[in-house]
């Protein structure tokens, strides 16, 4: 520094001086900040002495990567509230129950779920597993084509390719039909998205508009935070929920993944309210306006007969907005209540503390834990990472399987016993845990277990497990790459 200064006329000398104590006071009033409001101790440790440190380096980083509380978005509902009071008390009762009040009637994994989630049950619905784009691609599209009333849609990647197109089709002409048609997408997700696309589907009467996290001054810096879900209704009484987004390479029309291997879920019944109440309370965010054509039924559920697990279903949405670490309970909650196998299938490995403490009480156990990721990678420091957390889980018996079909594996899928599965967004890595909005379905029909273990029974049977042995055989530039990753795995 002292160098510097001696190359420079005073003047620019006292605005250099200004400008490294300015930089200095705010690393540390950033410092101070972290301390208070970064989630782990850990991390507010390593951010407070990056910033006393190295401030010109890391200030930016930390209000760009640092912040794991999404500002407002309670906010925007409490606002759309004060206009339309019964919309939103709708959206409450269909997607909380009463805080800390055990209100479970079995002791069931979905029931025990819903309790630690504060979410409420739905029962008699039917449901659909999609493997796969074909499956998910034909059932969106007529599902569409289907609508009567209006349509509620959620992706984070939307591509303006054949199936994009396709897709947009499918929506002009229905809202060109007087069907109400509302798509949001995440920015950051469709930074590729095309303005010709938009143009297309906005000009034949689509409501379509991005989710836009940095909405208001206190919002800024929000970059980090992404709305992940992936959501359809049709008219509240069906939806779709799963991993698979909107473009040709989840098809399986692109060179590097030919195959691409995904899941979603088809749902008729009263759980779609519920899917229902997502989009609505992401809507009031991005416009602070009310869905004036939904349809809320105030109706009661009945069980049909005490006991019977057909057709139940609990919805799981999680984000930064909440003020508990929902995402990391849910996975804490299954692996809590399994009693024979604990299976889970994530295109990412970034575990938390928790989970990785969750998984390895139920390996204690003698419960059938494994996990399943993909051999390829889409994201490469994601995909270093997990090379990390793999071999942690190894030394805690935890056997991580990859998926050595040809294509890539992308679906988010966690099956526990015989008697529950959830399926939808959730990744098993940080930014799932605690930067995304996420969505996943939790049903307990007998039927769609069974259907989904047996997905995943033949997805394993393609599948190698990568123990330590293999790790010591990587090349060095993949070990190194993986202990740099693993330093970036808090924003990963």
């Amino acid at each position: 520094m002292d160098a510097i200064l001696n190359l420079l006329s005073e003047s620019q000398t006292i605005v250099v001086m200004i400008f490294v104590t300015t930089t200095e006071l705010l690393g540390i009033a950033s410092a101070w900040h972290a301390i208070n409001k970064v989630r782990t101790s850990q991390a507010a440790v390593a951010w407070a002495v990056g910033l006393v440190a190295m401030p010109i380096l890391v200030l930016p980083l930390y209000w760009v990567f640092g912040q794991k509380r999404f500002a407002g978005y309670r906010d925007a509902i409490r606002q759309v509230g004060e206009q339309h009071q019964a919309s939103v008390e709708a959206v409450h009762r269909e997607l909380m129950t009463e805080r800390n009040i055990g209100s479970a009637t079995d002791e069931s994994p979905l029931d025990i779920l819903a309790d630690v989630l504060d979410t409420p049950l739905s029962y008699n619905n039917t449901f659909q597993l999609l493997i796969n784009g074909e499956a998910f691609f034909s059932t969106l599209l007529e599902q569409i084509r289907s609508a009567r009333n209006y349509i509620y849609i959620e992706f984070y990647i939307i591509r303006d390719d054949d199936i994009g197109r396709e897709f947009a089709e499918a929506l002009c002409k229905r809202a060109q039909a007087g069907v109400t048609v509302r798509l949001l997408y995440d920015e950051i997700g469709c930074a590729k998205l095309t303005k010709t696309w938009l143009r297309r589907v906005h000009d034949a009467g689509v409501d379509v508009l991005a989710f836009n996290t940095r909405q208001g001054w206190a919002n800024r810096f929000q970059l980090n935070f992404r709305n992940h879900r992936k959501l359809v209704v049709i008219d509240g009484q069906r939806a779709i929920v799963g991993g698979l987004n909107v473009g040709d390479e989840y098809l399986g029309r692109i060179s590097w993944a030919p195959r691409w291997r995904d899941t979603a879920i088809h749902v008729d019944g009263a759980v779609a309210r519920k899917i229902q109440a997502v989009f609505a309370s992401d809507y009031y965010w991005a416009t602070r306006q009310n869905l004036p054509e939904a349809v809320w039924s105030t109706t009661a559920e009945a069980r049909v007969i005490s006991g019977d697990q057909y057709g139940m279903a609990a919805v799981c949405a999680t984000g930064p907005a909440d003020d508990r670490m929902r995402a990391t309970m849910m996975f804490a909650t299954i692996a809590s209540c399994a009693r024979k196998r604990l299976w889970i299938s994530s295109p990412y490995l970034v575990p938390d503390d928790s989970c990785i403490t969750a998984l390895s009480m139920a390996r204690a156990r003698g419960i059938d834990v494994r996990i399943l990721i993909p051999e390829k990678a889409d994201a490469w420091l994601v995909f270093l990472a997990g090379f990390y957390y793999e071999q942690q889980l190894e030394s805690l018996g935890i056997p991580v399987y990859r998926y050595y079909s040809e294509g890539f594996m992308h679906q988010k899928c966690v099956l526990a016993d015989d008697n529950l599965v959830l399926i939808g967004s959730t990744n098993l890595d940080n930014r799932s845990l605690h930067l995304n909005f996420e969505l996943m379905l939790a049903v307990a029909d007998p039927d769609l277990v069974q259907e989904a273990a047996q997905m995943l029974e033949q997805d394993f049977a393609v599948s190698d497990n990568m123990n330590s042995s293999h790790g010591r055989l990587r090349p060095w530039y993949i070990r190194v790459g993986t202990i740099v990753a693993r330093l970036f795995s808090p924003v990963l």
